[in-house]
């Protein structure tokens, strides 16, 4: 194994400072515009009913999601480049840990890289795995929509709104999958043969095991185990969603529930505060307010499904980046 250079990521440089210390201006001003003129004793109260069983159900569902994006990454690898399911686990929680702390989605590198810490061949593929495992979610987001608007009383607007971006979000998605990715690659591999030396080898090897990472979509074995446990991830977080429905005594359908989570999904995707702060609580009191629910209850419902979603994220994340420190440290 060789000794990899510890990633940029691990710093924060000025820069990084920085866009941290605007996140959170930027969630500070959206949870006061998401709070403004709601009785902080009527959050407190809505959060004093929460029935504690439906919430540690939804807790519970939390981590089932997790487990099953383990699973769904294990089995986007190629049989033969498969690193260890425990060091996949560390790697997808510190990544978690780092998409929600840090900006521009640095998580996705962080655990590309930890993938490959005891073979570097890895990291490339893992990157290509994670592509694709972009592309399964982005799949999965549309056709929640499309489940939502057909589970959920919304407007007619809404209903259609739904349908149709999902619908021509879908066509360029099948679109994109029938668009195959190995002339992009042979491209790419002639003209770094163009170039030898030793960093175009080492470009063109990496190019090449990130194909191999992408060469799941060609394999209907591995797209049929994938979108299997895309289906089981999108469905146990859909699932948290509706259990602290319950928690609260909101009576509403599933249906619900994906629309809370198709908004949250694109809503906090851009870069914004560290955790989301403001901007999770923003999306939420919007959205249940769309279904109907008083502004104050949306809040306090918000603040529970922020912290039962992101503190896991955050505590086994620290967990995993220190054991990953500590075994690094002790074979050095």
């Amino acid at each position: 194994m060789r000794d990899s250079p510890q990633p940029r990521l691990w710093r924060l440089d000025a820069s990084a400072l920085w866009k941290v210390a605007l996140g959170l201006v930027l969630g500070g001003a959206l949870l006061i515009v998401a709070a403004r003129g709601i009785d902080l004793a009527q959050v407190q109260a809505g959060l004093a009913r929460v029935d504690m069983l439906w919430g540690g159900l939804a807790s519970l569902s939390v981590l089932l999601t997790t487990a099953a994006k383990i699973c769904r990454w294990y089995a986007l690898f190629p049989s033969e480049q498969r690193p260890a399911v425990l060091l996949l686990a560390r790697a997808l929680l510190v990544g978690q840990m780092a998409n929600a702390l840090l900006p521009a989605r640095a998580g996705d590198i962080a655990r590309a890289y930890l993938a490959g810490i005891e073979d570097d061949t890895y990291a490339a593929t893992a990157l290509g795995t994670i592509a694709v495992e972009k592309a399964f979610d982005v799949l999965f987001l549309l056709l929640t929509g499309a489940l939502a608007a057909g589970m959920t009383s919304l407007p007619a607007w809404a209903d259609w709104t739904l349908l149709a971006l999902s619908g021509a979000g879908l066509v360029v998605f099948l679109g994109g999958l029938a668009w195959t990715t190995e002339p992009i690659l042979a491209w790419g591999q002639r003209w770094l043969a163009r170039h030898p030396g030793q960093i175009g080898d080492w470009l063109l090897g990496l190019l090449r095991r990130f194909g191999l990472g992408l060469r799941s979509l060609r394999d209907l074995r591995v797209v049929l185990f994938a979108s299997a446990w895309s289906a089981l991830v999108w469905t146990l977080a859909a699932g948290t969603n509706f259990l602290l429905f319950r928690a609260f005594g909101l009576p509403f359908s599933f249906g619900a529930a994906l629309f809370l989570l198709m908004v949250l999904h694109v809503g906090i995707a851009p870069p914004s505060s560290p955790g989301k702060l403001g901007v999770f609580h923003a999306l939420v009191v919007l959205s249940l307010e769309f279904l109907g629910v008083e502004r104050s209850l949306g809040l306090a419902y918000g603040a529970l499904l922020h912290a039962i979603v992101y503190l896991p994220q955050i505590v086994l994340g620290a967990i995993s980046f220190v054991h990953v420190r500590w075994q690094r440290e002790r074979a050095a």
